[in-house]
């Protein structure tokens, strides 16, 4: 599976257009690429930023959905207040935990995504591995998750909860615990995070739970 994040700000006061050209325009244009593109949500996490993130077949379809993206991009420049940032790469981890599926969508869910600058991408995976994801997918509140490598030093983490108050519980736990979070760190060398529900979602197959999705 492949994975297309991308950022960008917004002006003031336009994400009700925003909202309006998604479901109204920008969904609809990617019915030709239904069967290759899985999902796509997008959330407005802080401020004036808008993020958008995609679920597909590979790396062609991902080129398919780029030139659509830029042609609707064109349409609502007007809107936008900068140009976008884009993370995209086949999955190097991910899970399914529970079932997402077209015909009985979640009333709920809660992203929380990070962009992270790292000393070694393989070295900080491996340790998730190690001593997050076993915790992670033991926990309730968690639907799906998964990474991206966009290169040795850069990361793209993803996490679909069914709240935020899940989130929020599962965090405390860790910190409680072990507090696993700073023995990641060592191998840190800053980060972005984004946190927010979606706003405009489209799903165009099942996820079902168990399933690997890279």
């Amino acid at each position: 599976m492949y994975a297309v994040a991308v950022s960008i700000l917004f002006q003031d006061g336009k994400l009700d257009e925003l909202k309006d050209f998604f479901e109204n325009t920008g969904f609809p244009a990617l019915e030709v690429l239904k069967g290759d593109m899985y999902s796509i949500a997008f959330f407005n996490p802080k401020d004036n930023v808008n993020l958008g993130i995609a679920f597909m077949k590979d790396k062609e379809t991902a080129d398919k959905f780029a030139e659509i993206r830029n042609e609707n991009l064109m349409q609502i420049q007007d809107l936008l207040a900068s140009f976008p940032r884009v993370y995209e790469g086949k999955l190097f981890t991910g899970k399914t935990l529970k079932d997402s599926l077209v015909d009985d969508p979640k009333d709920t869910m809660f992203l929380a995504f990070a962009k992270l600058d790292v000393k070694n991408a393989d070295e900080y995976m491996n340790l998730q591995k190690e001593i997050y994801l076993p915790k992670l997918e033991e926990d309730e509140g968690i639907i799906s998750y998964g990474s991206i490598k966009i290169d040795e030093n850069s990361l793209v983490l993803f996490e679909f909860w069914t709240s935020h108050d899940a989130k929020h519980s599962f965090d405390e736990k860790l910190n409680a615990d072990e507090n696993v979070y700073e023995k990641f760190m060592p191998l840190m060398e800053g980060f972005t995070d984004y946190y927010g529900e979606p706003y405009a979602i489209r799903q165009f197959v099942d996820f079902k739970a168990g399933e690997s999705i890279n």
